[in-house]
Formats: C-alpha cells, sequence, structure tokens
C-alpha cells in the first residue's frame, strides 16, 4: 500500500479535530509511514500533533490515578488502637495487663482470684481471700479435725462403706496449714479406687517450698508416695484427674487396713 505525504497531513490535520483518544490507532499507523516515507528526517505536523496527544493522554491518566489515590485515602478508615484488657483481678492486686486472647486463660489460675472452700465433695459455696480461708473451714467445717507436727497418722475410718466417700484432716506445721484428703471413687461397676494427696492452704508459689511423703505400712508391705503438694487453688479434682496423687484399689488398701480403718503416715518437709 502507497500513501503519499499529502494524505499523512490531511489524516493529521482531521484527527486534530477529533477526539485525542479516538485518533490513537491512527496516530499509531502514521508512526509506521512516517518511518516509511523518511519523516524523522523532516519533523513536521504529524510528529508534533502525536507528541502532543500523548503528553495529553499521559497527563490524563496521571489525575486519573492522583484521584484515585485521593479517593482511596478518603475511604480508608482510620484504625483506632484498643486499649488492653487488665485481669478482673486487678482490684485484689492482680497487676498484669493481657491481650484479649489471654484474658480467660489467666483468669482461670491468676493467683489473686478469689479462693473457694477447699472441702472435697462438699455443697459449700464459700468463696474468699486465703487469710479466711482456715477461718472459715473452723466456722463452717469443725468436723475437721487438725493435728500439729510435721509427722501424723491420717486415720481413715470405715473405708469399706459403699460409694464415694471423702476423709479429710488438717495438718499444721512450718506455720502453715496442710488439707489431707482421702477420696473413694467408684470408677466403674464394681470397682474402686482411693486417692490420697496433700494440698497446702496458700499459693502455688509457697506450695513450691515443700514436699510430702504418704506411707501404708503393713505385715512386711509398704508403700510411698512423695511429691510436691498442691495448692487448694488447683484442688483435689485437679490433682486426681492428672494422676498427681497416691492411687490404690480396694485389695490394696485391705492390705494394709485394720479392722475397715486405714492409717496413713503423713510426714512434711521443707524443700
Amino acid at each position: 500500500m502507497c500513501v503519499s505525504a499529502e494524505s499523512a497531513c490531511v489524516c493529521v490535520c482531521v484527527c486534530s479535530m477529533l477526539c485525542p483518544a479516538s485518533c490513537l490507532p491512527l496516530l499509531r499507523e502514521l508512526a509506521q509511514w512516517r518511518c516509511l516515507l523518511g519523516w524523522h528526517r523532516h519533523p513536521g505536523v504529524g510528529a508534533s500533533s502525536a507528541a502532543g496527544l500523548t503528553t495529553n493522554t499521559g497527563q490524563q491518566q496521571q489525575h486519573q490515578q492522583q484521584g484515585s489515590e485521593v479517593k482511596g485515602r478518603a475511604s480508608r478508615p482510620v484504625g483506632r488502637t484498643k486499649p488492653l484488657p487488665v485481669s478482673q483481678y486487678s482490684s485484689a492486686g492482680c497487676l498484669l495487663t493481657l491481650h484479649h486472647s489471654e484474658k480467660p486463660d489467666h483468669e482461670e489460675v491468676c493467683e489473686f482470684r478469689p479462693y473457694t472452700c477447699p472441702c472435697p465433695g462438699a455443697t459449700c459455696k464459700w468463696h474468699g481471700s486465703l487469710e479466711a480461708v482456715m477461718p472459715h473451714l473452723m466456722h463452717a467445717h469443725k468436723s475437721i479435725t487438725t493435728l500439729q507436727g510435721e509427722d501424723i497418722v491420717f486415720l481413715a475410718t470405715d473405708i469399706n462403706l459403699p460409694g464415694a466417700v471423702d476423709w479429710v484432716m488438717m495438718q499444721s506445721c512450718f506455720s502453715h496449714h496442710f488439707m489431707l484428703v482421702l477420696e473413694k471413687q467408684e470408677k466403674y461397676e464394681g470397682h474402686q479406687q482411693f486417692f490420697a494427696v496433700v494440698l497446702l492452704i496458700g499459693t502455688r508459689k509457697q506450695a513450691e517450698n515443700f514436699a510430702y511423703r504418704l506411707e501404708l505400712n503393713g505385715n512386711r508391705r509398704r508403700l510411698t508416695w512423695e511429691a510436691t503438694p498442691r495448692s487448694i487453688h488447683d484442688g483435689v479434682a485437679a490433682a486426681i484427674m492428672n494422676s498427681d496423687c497416691l492411687v490404690f484399689d480396694t485389695s490394696i488398701a485391705h492390705l494394709f487396713a485394720d479392722n475397715g480403718n486405714l492409717g496413713i503416715n503423713v510426714t512434711i518437709s521443707m524443700c
């Protein structure tokens, strides 16, 4: 196809009267004709018009991009930093500031949460401070016996009683009080187990300073368990669930029992 210079100039003039964007395809062809006709040696109206249209189109795109950026900034919500919550036991002395997801787990084990009544199996709904635990036990659970000394005998009577039974005794030594618990549970019909554990009337940190030993003695037989006492914050149920206690079944209990009574030697020591 042969195109004269006069025809090309007419096309450029027509494009100048039309919408610049609609002339882009034609201008691309003119650029090719320019090379074929040797216009690169004599730049004229077509080259300047194409350059002007290219510049205008670039400016339009730049303005559109800037407008889009401004619109994006205007529609973007401004984030607000939420303050981290404090423990619900902050009034009791807990100073931790926690992430929202960490708050429930912490409050389950927080040392400043109220203490509940440590008596196992009781329906007592009391709760209060650590300092109020012993006065509560002495007032509301007067049947619990307290023995003095670091080495005592915990006597559980009538261990053959049917069903679930709890035996509880207090031991006082090293300026602290310890709760001794023997619990009988029926795991399934006809199979009963005994669980013996020592709890400190104190915090978990205080409990780490002590150790206890439970010992059953019989005719040329001995069964011993040694461990760190648990805090009453953990409770008896947690010790049994984690098998962190002395566990034995009915047949073992009968080997060490005397007329249905089971004596357990309890020794408390400091670490």
